[in-house]
């Protein structure tokens, strides 16, 4: 395909000729400017929606920017340096599977791209593959032994392993080329805080925290960290002031992104008005498909709120042998976005018939296939809290699922979702205001009851308290109910600390600990204002 400018013949000239002497002379405010007014004259090429997708970028509107990057591809189609924009923008934009899909394409067009290589290595840490990014960061180390940002990540993927001494000396070589290198100077924090060396972590992080000549994010994510420091110092007063600080700053950045998007709370309130309008006979199955596991498989779902303890349950039955457990992977995304996504999607799902409901079956199964799971004969644990809202959803689609619903003191779960750092969804965002986190936790445990009394699900409850007090004989029982024999490699959950890519990776990599129970007593004034929404979950639940 052509690449020559189409615009209006009678306007004469070439329109991008200006725009090329603008980037000769280095002058690319210019050369945006003429790319903006030539496309608002009705010009297209590839160069100009590149150079919009550069301004937009730089302001900060990530999906429009990828909007511009794909019309550009669309008339240059396997221009890595596009390819390698759209991946980068669309991992701005928090859509991490996008950006790895566009990643990849680069390395087809170019396979010596370190660009594309970093960029795969990034979209796949945030998806939560963390054996994927750290093989593809690890290339781009070898083949460029001076990329910063590659040795950082190194650096930090370690520190989540817990593998500290290596942590250590990956940061340490990036830091003495590049002193104020924060992702850096973070996995060496991120150390500290997980051996108890709280006092060198609050200095760490305080430093950057500090320094105004860091970028507003690195610095409040900084602050998040001198707060986890001065919790673990118990200086409980000050670590409150600076999470809510941190959350603060960090929602002032996210605003624009999440102004016009339905959030967590407001998603959940819908799909239970929603759920709550249709007659309940419409989710019982006519009958039981069989099951797409098959022989002895089966599926089970871990379903609860964030930070009720699902990545342990995930990592606990992840050990036993016919056991595969995916954290947080996208299974479902063309039912949710069919049925969950779109108002009035449930009415939708519940008049679904057996030829669609084999469909988005598929879907699934093409999924698992695609993160190199053959699921025959294995038992499938899907271990993403927030599924708790998509109930119906596998209901419908998978009536011979499994459900295991975490739970833990809801006074616990609201201070640890508000003191945690999440890569931020429209889910996760509500986390960073104390009032919408516990607003949230209300409407989604609402939303639950409804589906739990309506649903032919079955559900097996388990407390995390309950858990730490008595391990076997809770990991006995959920064996039991998942159709397992229980294994003593299960014991042995945390030597897999390395597969854990939610915020409770330094939690579960400790083993079984009994140092969050009851945690919330020491914020027990900050968390005042917030008792009235979540109250009456304490007494449901048998926590009053």
């Amino acid at each position: 395909m052509s690449n020559k400018a189409e615009g209006d013949p009678a306007s004469g000239g070439d329109p991008l000729a200006p725009i090329q002497a603008a980037i000769a002379r280095g002058d690319t405010a210019a050369a945006v400017g003429l790319a903006r007014r030539a496309l608002d004259a009705g010009t297209r090429h590839p160069l100009l929606f590149h150079l919009r997708a550069v301004w937009l970028e730089q302001a900060g509107q990530f999906a429009a920017a990828a909007t511009d990057l794909e019309a550009a591809l669309a008339l240059a189609p396997g221009d890595a340096r596009l390819l390698n924009a759209l991946s980068r923008c669309r991992a701005a934009a928090g859509q991490f599977a996008l950006a790895a899909g566009a990643a990849r394409t680069a390395l087809t067009c170019d396979p010596t791209s370190i660009e594309a290589l970093y960029n795969l290595g990034f979209a796949q840490e945030q998806l939560g593959r963390l054996d994927q990014a750290w093989a593809a960061f690890d290339q781009v180390r070898r083949s460029a032994p001076g990329h910063a940002e590659a040795t950082a990540r190194l650096a930090a993927l370690a520190a989540r392993r817990g593998e500290h001494d290596a942590a250590r000396a990956l940061a340490d070589e990036v830091l003495a080329r590049q002193p104020r290198h924060a992702t850096a100077a973070f996995a060496q924090v991120v150390s500290d805080l997980a051996q108890a060396r709280f006092a060198a972590a609050q200095a760490r992080a305080g430093t950057i925290a500090g320094d105004a000549a860091f970028d507003p994010l690195v610095r409040a994510t900084a602050l998040h960290y001198v707060a986890d420091a001065l919790d673990g110092q118990g200086q409980t007063d000050d670590a409150f002031e600076r999470y809510a600080e941190a959350n603060r700053a960090l929602r002032a950045l996210a605003a624009p992104r999440f102004a016009q998007v339905e959030v967590g709370r407001l998603l959940a309130a819908r799909l239970a008005a929603e759920f709550g309008a249709i007659a309940p006979a419409a989710w019982t199955p006519p009958a039981a498909p069989p099951s797409p596991i098959g022989g002895a498989g089966g599926l089970v779902f871990i379903v609860g709120f964030p930070r009720s303890g699902t990545t342990l349950l995930g990592q606990i039955l992840g050990a036993h042998s016919r056991v595969v457990s995916l954290e947080e992977r996208p299974l479902l995304d063309e039912a949710l976005s069919e049925f969950v996504d779109t108002p009035g999607g449930l009415a939708r799902l519940a008049a679904l018939g057996p030829t669609g409901i084999e469909r988005y079956r598929g879907f699934f199964l093409e999924r698992l296939r695609r993160n190199g799971i053959e699921p025959k004969g294995r038992t499938i644990v899907d271990q993403t809290a927030l599924n708790t809202l998509h109930l119906p959803v596998i209901a419908k689609l998978f009536p011979e699922a499994k459900i295991v619903f975490a739970l833990r003191d809801p006074r616990d779960v609201v201070l640890s979702c508000f003191r945690r750092l999440f890569a931020l969804t429209p889910y996760l965002y509500e986390f960073l205001d104390l009032e919408t986190t516990a607003a949230f936790y209300d409407t989604a445990m609402r939303a639950a009851a409804a589906y739990r009394a309506a649903l032919a699900l079955p559900v097996f409850e388990l407390r995390n308290e309950d858990l730490v007090a008595d391990f076997d004989g809770r990991v006995a029982a959920l064996c039991q109910f998942a159709g397992l024999a229980r294994e003593d490699a299960m014991r042995d959950f945390a030597a897999r600390p390395g597969r854990i890519a939610t915020p409770s990776a330094m939690q579960v990599s400790r083993g079984l600990s009994a140092d969050g129970v009851g945690h919330w007593r020491l914020y027990e004034k900050h968390l005042a204002p917030v008792m009235p929404v979540i109250a009456g979950w304490v007494e449901r639940f048998g926590y009053a």
